[in-house]
């Protein structure tokens, strides 16, 4: 027998909400970014494409994770399966491990970015840097703000990466990539503080949806400029044949 009772999140489904809205928008960058490979052939977009899919399936079970289940089961004698199926429930397991997914999925998700960025794609690189996000996890289980300030760390990295980008070769494109990274990093430090007051955490959320929004707006911008180019490239092929 088992009792269910669901919420719909800890800010009365605003936080589900802003977060739908970024899983839509992490899954039209992904989509987008593999339309752009199939255009142009390009490694980087496809794995870009896999990051994005990585932060969308993440922020699915971050809304997942927002929901509160309250079980009661009625356990047989003898069987310790069902006994610790029921201390998990006691401590909310789909809540816990679906947070804890969210966790994992989005450190792969900005890893992947780190590293396409930054041209370390062996497999070397991607173990270590794989491992110690690994572990952040894990500590990230008793302190949470170690998981924030990771992705933090990372984001500054991209943004950083980014803002020389823009500065090399000003133009609307790179700003708004810079932009995006900055307010991704800016939300990931205001997530370090939710301790301290609830309010970081929605201004945070807000925060990634500005800054994912600015991503898609560039890349819509950049894959029909790619499409654009390449129909002019076979329209002249064609004319000189």
């Amino acid at each position: 027998m088992m009792a269910l009772a669901l919420s719909i999140g800890q800010y009365y489904g605003f936080d589900s909400l802003v977060e739908f809205f970024i899983l839509i928008i992490s899954l039209l960058i992904s989509y987008n970014s593999y339309k752009i490979y199939k255009v142009i052939k390009e490694k980087n977009y496809s794995l870009f494409s896999l990051a994005f899919l990585s932060i969308s399936v993440a922020f699915v079970f971050k809304i997942v994770s927002n929901i509160t289940l309250l079980n009661v089961i009625k356990i047989e004698k003898g069987s310790l399966i069902l006994s610790a199926i029921h201390e998990l429930n006691e401590l909310q397991a789909i809540n816990f491990f679906s947070f804890l997914l969210y966790k994992i999925f989005l450190i792969v998700g900005f890893l992947t970015l780190f590293l396409i960025i930054n041209k370390t794609l062996n497999k070397e690189s991607m173990m270590l840097y794989l491992y110690f996000n690994i572990i952040t996890v894990i500590f990230s289980i008793y302190y949470n703000f170690i998981f924030h300030l990771t992705i933090a760390i990372i984001l500054f990295s991209l943004t950083i990466h980014f803002y020389k980008n823009y500065s090399a070769q000003k133009n609307k494109h790179k700003l708004l990539v810079f932009l995006a990274f900055l307010i991704m990093f800016l939300s990931h430090l205001f997530f370090t503080m939710i301790e301290r007051n609830p309010i970081f955490y929605i201004t945070g959320e807000m925060f990634i949806l500005v800054g994912f929004g600015l991503l898609l707006l560039n890349q819509r911008d950049t894959k029909n400029g790619k499409e654009n180019k390449t129909r002019s490239y076979k329209r002249y092929t064609r004319s000189v044949k």
